[in-house]
Parts: structure tokens; C-alpha cells; sequence
């Protein structure tokens, strides 16, 4: 007799004659490879079928509990309404909420198959309405700018690194949004300041200490004119390239009158730039998939500065390039939601 197909056979209910021949053939003495090649079925069904037989004197399998029944309309219905009423709460809160006497796996598959499903709340941050106006203000004057104008543009800002925190998470059906979440931003354990330039990636920088604006300063003097020259119109090095255009939000270390003489003194032209706009700001976009590139915990903070530095350095001109093209795009978006945040 030949082998059945072994998935198959698992699956489907030994016959109560196929039950006796086991028995027969194990009382015997044989093995359960032996009676598995004799009946065409699984070794472990086999010895399963005997012992079973040895210990409770009964061939016939336990009953199988299958799939719980659903609920009845009424409670159903019951279910849905509270969920819609209530998306934040936990499976276990809504059918508490219900009043029906149902388990949390019954809950949980009857949303499921009314089509809901669990989602993260996105993230965006709070604008107040004054800030709102200014950002629609800078859009409405950027939004003519060619494409050519962006890509001058050094786009900078520092970020703090650690683990994502918990997000709100949503019961929806195909018909509900889920609800926006606002948070603050991320507390951190590293600090890193970076700058990217069309059409790559330019500068790292790991923050040891503290970061005010004399720490801000000091590392401008040292990293800034040495990695992109072009920034100064009058250096010898930019005379055979377009000179370019340095970005920085309005952080209190950024606008110091100490660094603000510093850019005077090289000639380097500084973005005017609208405040509560990191979807704007491009690097942004590269500190989010270099932080999804991280792994979820570290021994060590050297072991995440070395992470980070390897993240950094696998981020791709193509990516950059793509962010640069985007601008036009973000700007739109701006004036689409009248200043206030955007999906970038």
C-alpha cells in the first residue's frame, strides 16, 4: 500500500477500520514506522491511535470543539455600535462595554469579521494658530521657486534617538479614519546633528554633552566650511558651482547673535524659515529611516552611536534625491491644509 500524502492524511479523520488495523498491527508487535508503511498513514498519528487505545480503551477520537458559534444578531450589533462609539478601548473594555457574555477571542474574531481591523493612531504635532499663519505665509512666497532653488538648499537639524514609544492604537472599520494622536517629541539618549546636501547625504555629527549655542557654534566652525565650501560664495572651491543655500529651524541656539555673526562673517545665505515645520525640513525625513533601520535595544550607548554612524552611512543618494524632488510637493501640501500639519 502506498504512503498517502502526509499533510493530507493529518487533516482529515482516521476511519474507524483504518483505527482497528493499527491497533491490530501495533499489538503485534510492530513499530510505527512499520504500521504507518502498512496503512498509508502518519508514524505519529499511528502511535497516537495505539496509545490512546492503551490508556482509555477507545478508538474514536475526542470530540473536536471547532469554531464557537457566532454571536447572535442582536449582540452583535451591540458590539459593532460600542466600537464605533469607542475605537480606543481594548477588545476586553468593549465587551465589557457591551454587557455580553462573550470571550475576548470572541470579541476580537467578530470585529474582524465585521471588517475592522487594529491600527497605530499617526502622529502629528500641534500647531497653534498663529504658527499656522506663518507657515502658510512662507508656503504662498516658496511655492513659485524652481526645483533648480531647492536643490541649493543644505538642509540641517539635530535629532534625539531612542525607542519608539507605545502608540494609541485604534479598532476601525473600512469607513472610519483613525484618529490623529498629538504627542511631543521623542526624549532621547543620543543626540546627532547632521546636514544633507543635493545630491547626498553630507554631514554626521555625534553630540557629546551638552548642545547650547556655544557647542552649536563650535561645531559649525569646525565642520561646516570644511565639508561644503560652497556655502561661501567667495571661496575658491565654490567658484565653479552654484554657491548654496544653508537651512536651520529657529531654535534658540540656532539664533544667537554669536552665530548669526558667524554666517555674516562667511557670506553664507541662511533660509528664512517658518517655525513648527519639520515636514518641511527634508532631513527629517532621513532621521525617520534611519531610526527604522535601528535595531530595538543596545548594550550600550556605543553600540547604538556605532549603529547610528552605520544607518547614516548605508542611506542612498537615490533616497536623497527623491526628498529633494519633493519639496514643490510638501510646500503644496502646506498651503493645502491652510499651515496647519501635513502628512509629511
Amino acid at each position: 500500500m502506498e504512503i498517502e500524502n502526509q499533510e493530507e492524511a493529518h487533516n482529515t479523520e482516521v476511519p474507524e477500520s483504518v483505527r482497528l488495523e493499527i491497533i491490530y498491527w501495533k499489538a503485534k508487535g510492530y513499530t510505527g514506522r512499520q504500521v504507518s508503511e502498512i496503512v498509508g498513514r502518519p508514524i505519529s498519528t499511528c502511535n497516537s491511535i495505539y496509545h490512546s487505545w492503551m490508556i482509555n480503551g477507545d478508538i474514536k477520537d475526542k470530540p473536536r470543539s471547532g469554531r464557537p458559534p457566532k454571536l447572535d444578531g442582536r449582540s452583535e450589533k451591540m458590539l459593532i455600535e460600542v466600537t464605533k462609539a469607542n475605537p480606543s478601548m481594548s477588545v476586553s473594555q468593549l465587551v465589557e462595554e457591551s454587557k455580553i457574555d462573550i470571550s475576548k477571542t470572541t470579541g476580537w474574531r467578530t470585529l474582524k469579521d465585521n471588517g475592522f481591523n487594529c491600527r497605530a493612531s499617526p502622529e502629528k504635532w500641534e500647531i497653534p494658530e498663529h504658527k499656522r499663519k506663518e507657515r502658510l505665509k512662507w508656503a504662498r512666497h516658496f511655492i513659485h521657486m524652481p526645483e533648480e532653488f531647492w536643490f541649493r538648499v543644505v538642509f540641517t537639524d539635530e535629532s534625539r534617538i531612542q525607542r519608539n514609544p507605545k502608540k494609541q492604537m485604534f479598532w476601525v472599520d473600512e469607513e472610519m479614519e483613525v484618529p490623529t494622536t498629538e504627542s511631543d517629541r521623542w526624549q532621547a539618549s543620543v543626540l546627532i546633528w547632521g546636514a544633507i546636501a543635493y545630491p547626498k547625504k553630507s554631514i554626521l555629527e555625534i553630540v557629546e554633552g551638552d548642545f547650547k549655542s556655544d557647542n552649536y557654534l563650535a561645531l559649525l566652525q569646525r565642520r561646516l566650511l570644511r565639508n561644503l565650501p560652497q556655502l561661501n560664495p567667495t571661496s575658491p572651491k565654490s567658484k565653479d558651482s552654484e554657491s548654496l543655500i544653508f537651512q536651520q529651524d529657529g531654535a534658540s541656539i540656532h539664533t544667537t547673535s554669536e552665530v548669526l555673526k558667524y554666517f555674516k562673517e562667511h557670506n553664507i545665505e541662511v533660509l528664512s524659515w517658518p517655525t513648527k515645520s519639520p515636514d518641511l525640513n527634508l532631513i527629517e525625513s532621513v532621521w525617520s529611516v534611519l531610526k527604522n533601520k535601528l535595531k530595538r535595544s543596545y548594550s550600550s550607548r556605543e553600540e547604538l552611536v556605532e549603529d547610528i554612524q552605520l544607518q547614516w552611512k548605508s542611506i542612498s543618494s537615490e533616497l536623497i534625491v527623491n526628498l529633494y524632488c519633493s519639496m514643490k510637493r510638501r510646500i503644496q501640501a502646506v498651503i493645502d491644509s491652510k499651515g496647519g500639519p501635513t502628512d509629511y
